[in-house]
């Protein structure tokens, strides 16, 4: 009875440190402000490169010293980045380095028109992973004001109902992958997703109920 109640509080504990870490790291400032695509995209290759669990990863500040010697002008951005950005940097430089396109994991409620966001990810099984994830956050949870946001509230319940029980959502309701900019899977890459302003494109494509599905996800000022 002990170890279960123990290992009850263990996974508690991790959530609430994963959740910490997200806040405190991810949402940050924008990292785009400090590196632009073809640095990061020169991140990630060398993050490619060496193993998972190298002294680096581990130790964030170590990263430019030992591994960016041939690429000066990024080392020296990159030294000049506080800790956290440093986290941020490698922490989203190794996201975008995996093989396929950036993708969103977008909720759609027709009858009220509102959608949100819940994940970023380059694969299925990345995507419904981090949408659990963060659908549990502690922190994002306590961002949901009921009264005033119950539909919010309402399509992200059926979401996490949806995607733990690998079934469709209510009619009412939907979950599409949805292609994104690479700018926008770099800025929103692990943050908090509630309140991040996006512009939805819409395709021709309909789905079984002849609903417009969304085609593509970039940030609300492009």
């Amino acid at each position: 009875m002990n170890q279960g109640i123990t290992g009850m509080r263990t996974s508690e504990h991790d959530t609430i440190l994963r959740s910490r870490y997200r806040f405190m790291v991810h949402e940050k400032r924008t990292l785009l402000s400090y590196l632009d695509l073809g640095q990061i995209k020169t991140v990630a290759q060398v993050l490619s490169a060496l193993e998972d669990d190298s002294f680096s990863l581990h130790y964030p500040f170590s990263f430019a010293d030992l591994h960016l010697q041939a690429y000066p002008e990024i080392s020296a951005i990159y030294n000049a980045l506080d800790f956290g950005m440093q986290c941020q940097v490698l922490d989203r430089a190794v996201e975008y380095g995996k093989e396929g396109i950036c993708e969103a994991l977008v909720a759609v409620d027709y009858l009220t028109g509102l959608t949100t966001i819940v994940a970023l990810g380059k694969n299925q099984e990345e995507l419904e992973q981090r949408a659990l994830s963060y659908l549990e956050d502690p922190l994002v949870k306590t961002l949901i004001d009921e009264p005033s946001e119950k539909e919010l509230l309402d399509l992200l319940k059926n979401v996490h109902t949806s995607l733990l029980q690998a079934e469709p959502a209510k009619e009412q309701y939907a979950c599409y992958r949805v292609a994104c900019s690479d700018e926008f899977f770099l800025s929103h890459l692990f943050s908090i997703l509630i309140d991040v302003p996006f512009t939805l494109t819409w395709g021709v494509e309909k789905d079984s109920a002849g609903r417009a599905i969304p085609s593509y996800v970039t940030d609300m000022n492009v």
